[in-house]
C-alpha cells in the first residue's frame, strides 16, 4: 500500500496521541470526520496501524535498565534461539541485522542484579555463538518514525 501525505500526517499525528478524538483529527487535516474514518479503516485493514497502545512515561522507563545486546547466531539455530528470546520476558524487542552480529536484543531489568542473571542467560541459549552487552545511560532524544518524513500538518492542508 503506498501511503500518501496526509496518510503520514495522520499517523504523525496518531503517534503523538493516539486517543485524539476523530473530529479534532479530521479539522487539523481539513478532512470530514467520515472521509478520516475511513482512512483509519484503510490503514488498518492494510496493516499500516497495527493496533493502539500505552506508551509509558519516562518516570516509570528512567527506573528501568535498558541494555542492547549484540550476538552473533549459528546459522542453523536462528529460529530455536529466536524462540528462546521470544520466552524471556525481559526480552523486549529482537532486530535481524547485517554485519558481524546478527542479532540486537533489547532486554529491560529492574535491577543490575537482574539485568545480569537476564544477560548469562542469554548467553547461554544454545546457537549463540557470542555476545557483547550496553548499558543505556541516557537517551537524547526519542523519535516516532513518521514525525521527520511526513509533511508537517497545518491549518491550510
Amino acid at each position: 500500500m503506498k501511503l500518501t501525505n496526509k496518510d503520514r500526517q495522520l499517523l504523525a499525528l496518531l503517534q503523538q496521541n493516539a486517543r485524539e478524538p476523530i473530529a479534532s483529527l479530521a479539522r487539523q487535516l481539513g478532512v470530514s470526520r467520515t472521509t478520516l474514518q475511513e482512512r483509519i479503516k484503510r490503514l488498518e485493514a492494510n496493516g499500516v496501524i497495527d493496533g493502539y497502545a500505552l506508551r509509558l512515561g519516562k518516570r516509570l522507563n528512567q527506573s528501568a535498565i535498558h541494555c542492547f545486546t549484540l550476538a552473533a547466531v549459528d546459522n542453523k539455530s536462528y529460529a530455536e534461539v529466536g524462540g528462546q528470546l521470544n520466552a524471556i520476558p525481559a526480552v523486549q524487542t529482537v532486530y535481524v541485522i547485517t554485519g558481524d552480529w546478527d542479532l540486537i536484543i533489547h532486554v529491560v531489568a529492574e535491577t543490575l542484579e537482574q539485568l545480569s542473571a537476564e544477560l548469562t542467560r542469554l548467553k547461554e541459549i544454545s546457537g549463540v555463538r557470542r555476545a557483547v552487552s550496553h548499558i543505556i545511560i541516557g537517551t537524547k532524544f526519542d523519535r516516532n518514525i513518521y514525525r521527520d518524513v511526513a509533511p508537517s500538518v497545518s491549518s491550510k492542508v
